[in-house]
């Protein structure tokens, strides 16, 4: 028994130093090791007959309570009976004599590189967040000043409105001042409405009712022109002073859409002209040509509700320049221009529809191409009503200024939903009366 334990403190000594010198000590530095070493000799004394006789180490080989070393044949084996699993006396719980220093360094390394990974994911989440702040900021700014720059244009519009209307109100009185018992108005002379190109400086005569042209309206003469004779050999030229080129006219205005009951015409206005006889709308597009040798775009009636390429806007005639908004009256030189191909409406002379014989209409020129062929008086249907104002509820006829044709439809039919549209006439028939409707 006694020699059993000496050799087995011995062996224990030996097999310390072994460790001391492997380096392996440092793996299990610790009190812990110590004490439970200690607790398993003092059980290993107090019951030896468990383990059997006590028996040396095989030849050749160290003493050692390690088991097999990868040291090589100076590590000592495992001491038979004892309670050492998988080359340790700590039992399986314990990792075996394969982990080096290399291995525990690179899991610190790893260590360290997963919190360094943490801080820049929350350094990463913290300058998103700046950023989106940053941008939140910016995006209510941008929407404030947008408000404030809105609120600034209606008080604007606001007062430019207030302006045109006072314009208007002084205007109607000095008309009213110049023509005093005549039956009917024409507009005052550099009124910027067109009045001051259709008639002479002398006071008009006033409309005639139920003589030469049959009982209609009979318009006043143009200024330095013989009376109209509404025919087509009586061929009249355009006056070549009355066009696009040198004129003051802004060539676009602001497009004014109707909203309500707002059906007063005015200086920018968005419309359509619906015929009364064949409810067919007014329309041109790109796709449809004159066939009469002047390659014009052809106007035509088509169908009977309003598509995008029914829309024309009011405008001044050339050289005319009145505010964007101002009100329109009866008796006044307009052009239209249609919305969509940027082209005015449009007649001459020598060209004829190839169904009926009479004038052609077309959409002709551009923003920077006008002449005095796209000048329209605009007059209410049978009574002219000079000097008024243009009321959407009125039917009106469109008065060619150069001819002094009317813009003319019927039910002939140049093809499959394409209505002939002329200018011809005086204006006292129906199918010389239109209609104007808004978007």
């Amino acid at each position: 028994m006694d020699n059993y334990s000496y050799n087995n403190n011995d062996n224990r000594r030996d097999s310390g130093e072994d460790e001391g010198d492997r380096g392996l000590g440092s793996f299990f530095k610790g009190n812990s090791g110590q004490q439970q070493q200690q607790q398993q000799q003092h059980q290993f004394q107090q019951r030896p007959n468990q383990y059997g006789p006590p028996q040396g180490p095989p030849p050749g080989a160290s003493h050692s309570q390690y088991g097999q070393s990868p040291y090589g044949n100076n590590a000592p084996g495992p001491r038979p009976g004892s309670n050492m699993v998988g080359g340790s006396q700590y039992g399986g719980n314990m990792p075996g004599g394969g982990y080096s220093q290399e291995e525990i360094e690179k899991n610190q390394r790893n260590e360290r590189y997963k919190d360094w990974g943490t801080k820049a994911g929350i350094a990463a989440l913290g300058a998103a967040a700046i950023g989106a702040a940053a941008y939140g900021v910016h995006e209510w700014r941008e929407n404030k000043e947008e408000e404030e720059e809105e609120k600034r244009k209606e008080q604007e519009e606001a007062k430019a409105r207030l302006r045109r209307e006072e314009e208007e109100r002084r205007r109607r009185e000095q008309q009213q001042q110049q023509h005093q018992g005549g039956g009917w108005n024409s507009p005052g002379q550099g009124s910027g409405y067109g009045g001051g190109h259709q008639q002479p400086h002398h006071q008009p005569s006033p409309p005639r009712y139920g003589s030469d042209n049959g009982g209609g309206f009979q318009p006043p003469v143009p200024m330095g022109c013989r009376p109209y004779t509404y025919d087509q050999n009586d061929v009249r030229h355009a006056n070549p002073a009355r066009s696009s080129e040198n004129s003051p006219t802004p060539r676009e205005y602001p497009q004014l859409r109707h909203v309500g009951n707002d059906n007063t015409i005015k200086m920018g206005s968005i419309i359509a002209l619906k015929h009364n006889m064949t409810g067919r709308f007014l329309h041109t597009d790109r796709s449809h040509s004159t066939q009469t040798g002047s390659n014009q775009q052809l106007v035509f009636g088509y169908r009977w509700n309003p598509d995008e390429n029914d829309w024309w806007q009011v405008l001044p005639a050339n050289h005319d320049v009145p505010v964007p908004g101002a009100i329109v009256a009866y008796g006044t030189q307009i052009r239209l221009r249609h919305l969509q191909t940027g082209r005015h409406l449009h007649s001459h002379y020598n060209f004829r529809d190839p169904k009926c014989g009479q004038n052609e209409i077309t959409a002709y020129g551009d923003q920077t191409l006008s002449d005095e062929n796209d000048h329209w008086v605009v007059e209410r249907w049978g009574t002219g009503s000079y000097g008024q104002t243009w009321d959407a509820s009125n039917p009106i006829v469109l008065r060619h200024y150069v001819s002094g044709m009317t813009l003319h439809s019927h039910d002939i039919m140049i093809s499959e939903d394409v209505q002939s549209v002329t200018c011809f006439g005086p204006g006292n028939e129906e199918n010389d009366k239109w209609y104007v409707k808004f978007e």
